[in-house]
């Protein structure tokens, strides 16, 4: 893909909750229309999402081949996107390239809608901190997602 146009990218956890993605992206966590209609529901297979100990976010690593993520494919539009996202996974993740399995947007993730090559954020740090409890969107949402957006508030992430 060209730098105008970079790799779409799966993502899996804090960043599915939009209004966190919309203020990773646009810089306002109200700018939801502006990065719903850059996702798509999808899957990847052949990995698994643990909860790391003592933090909000969750860690994909790859597991086994039946094992699978649910989350969006995120269509980017522009490599200052890219460099966001970069920016906001931090060290403790390395960007590698998976086979996305794309459902219909209404999320019944009934049947497949296509296959995408995207990029997808693994987890790089210690396998030590990984633990076998799940992790939640819903909980993170409900829970902890207004403490993400009042941490942001007034940052910028360098595009």
């Amino acid at each position: 893909m060209s730098e105008s146009n970079p790799r779409p990218l799966f993502i899996y956890g804090t960043l599915r909750a939009l209004p966190l993605l919309a203020r990773a992206l646009t810089g306002d966590a109200s700018n939801i229309s502006a990065v719903s209609k850059l996702v798509q529901p999808a899957t990847i297979y052949g990995y698994a999402r643990f909860s790391v100990q003592h933090c909000d976010y969750p860690a994909v690593i790859k597991h086994e081949p039946q094992s699978s993520v649910d989350g969006y494919l995120l269509i980017l539009e522009t490599a200052s996107q890219r460099n966001k996202l970069d920016d906001f996974e931090g060290e403790a993740y390395k960007r590698e390239p998976v086979a996305v399995t794309v459902f219909d947007a209404d999320g019944k993730n009934e049947k497949p809608k296509e296959i995408v090559e995207a990029d997808v954020y693994l987890w790089a740090g210690d396998a030590d901190a990984l633990t076998a409890s799940p992790w939640e969107l819903e909980y993170f949402e409900r829970e902890r997602l207004r403490d993400w957006l009042d941490l942001f508030e007034g940052m910028e992430l360098i595009g």
